[in-house]
């Protein structure tokens, strides 16, 4: 851990202002898997005090989603922390079984459930002919192919109905690597990023759209401090919806008369600080009504699912997504929208167990191809 990362660390106030926006913290109350002892957590590892392999729950219930960074008046590297700390337990060997399977897995064959081209595959419609090159690429990341391939297919039928030349990755699609930069893998991830980056480039395009919000933030940002930065433009799916709409590319023919309630996805949302883009769009569907969460934008709540949480330990991962699903509710709601594959399916586990079925979780682009 560099001397920076310590000098960083001890500049802690003890405010525990990282704490108010924790979302294991305030779903739990359980200080120990909040924000600030991780920051504590660190400063024991690192003053000799405390081995990693003593703090592995602290570590690793923990999503890097950053929002604790964005509260904190003296700018504590938390997240930075926490990765270097989760280094050092690969080193000494002592991760959880779960992340390192999961890490493998993309490592080895480059999705994070260990399967290969048959797992890129399962999602692409097989009535469309997508060409081999084109201006818009579009990715789906791993959420899409593994449990939600109707987004994909979706957000395809809004690019054609729009008239947008593009094409996709397909079954030469691979894991844009961040849960590697999460838990410490750099060199791997680096890797990751040459691979992606030179499959991608090969393809020529001018912009490539982004499903993921985990995909937006690690090629947008992360590629270029590990590696180098894409020779492309970086585009969530949102901003691609915004535009088409600015443009009168998309009509809306279906009116939907529901009250419904916006999660800032943390990778794309919160990263980028634009938080109005996918409100514009919500905004422009006839019918719709948009309630905010009480902690929205900056501080809005983690799903609690990513970094490999929900495999570490499903009731924190839970109690955090449970936390979102009860305050829809509370604000009478008939459905959460979000901008990410990986927090609809989070939140749609936590709505189906705490047994409402009164709640939809939808991503931007089901609702968009919903209103059509």
């Amino acid at each position: 851990m560099s001397e920076e990362l310590k000098r960083e660390l001890s500049s802690c106030t003890d405010c525990r202002m990282c704490d108010n926006v924790c979302p294991f913290y305030l779903a739990t109350g359980d200080e120990s898997i909040g924000a600030w002892n991780r920051v504590k957590v660190a400063q024991a590892v690192l003053g000799g005090d405390r081995r990693v392999s003593d703090v592995l729950r602290e570590l690793y219930l923990c999503t890097c989603c950053g929002t604790c960074e964005l509260a904190c008046p003296v700018n504590v590297p938390i997240s930075e922390a926490v990765r270097a700390l989760r280094s050092l337990a690969v080193k000494e060997r002592c991760a959880p079984e779960p992340i390192v399977k999961l890490c493998e897995g993309i490592i080895n064959q480059g999705s994070m459930t260990g399967e290969g081209k048959e797992f890129w595959r399962s999602w692409i419609p097989t009535e469309v002919n997508f060409p081999s090159e084109a201006e818009y690429l579009y990715l789906v990341g791993c959420m899409i192919p593994f449990r939600l391939r109707d987004i994909g297919r979706a957000t395809v039928d809004i690019l054609k109905t729009a008239g947008v030349d593009f094409t996709i990755l397909g079954e030469d699609e691979r894991c844009c690597g961040l849960l590697l930069v999460d838990h410490g893998l750099l060199e791997e991830a680096k890797t990751v990023a040459e691979r992606n980056l030179s499959r991608i480039e090969g393809r020529k395009p001018s912009v490539v759209l982004m499903a993921c919000a985990a995909c937006y933030y690690t090629y947008k940002h992360v590629y270029q401090r590990i590696y180098r930065k894409p020779e492309f433009e970086v585009m969530h799916v949102a901003e691609a919806l915004a535009d088409l709409i600015d443009h009168g590319r998309i009509s809306f023919k279906k009116r939907i008369d529901e009250k419904v309630a916006f999660l800032d996805p943390c990778h794309f949302v919160k990263v980028s600080g634009k938080y109005e883009i996918p409100r514009k769009v919500i905004e422009n569907i006839p019918g719709l009504k948009l309630i905010e969460f009480p902690r929205s934008r900056a501080e809005a709540l983690c799903c609690g699912a990513p970094g490999g949480v929900r495999l570490v330990s499903r009731d924190v991962a839970f109690s955090a997504a449970g936390m979102i699903v009860k305050e829809a509710l509370k604000l009478e709601v008939s459905r959460i929208v979000t901008s990410c594959p990986l927090c609809m399916y989070q939140l749609s586990w936590a709505a189906e167990k705490l047994g409402t079925g009164r709640l939809k979780v939808s991503d931007l682009p089901l609702l968009v191809k919903e209103a059509l």
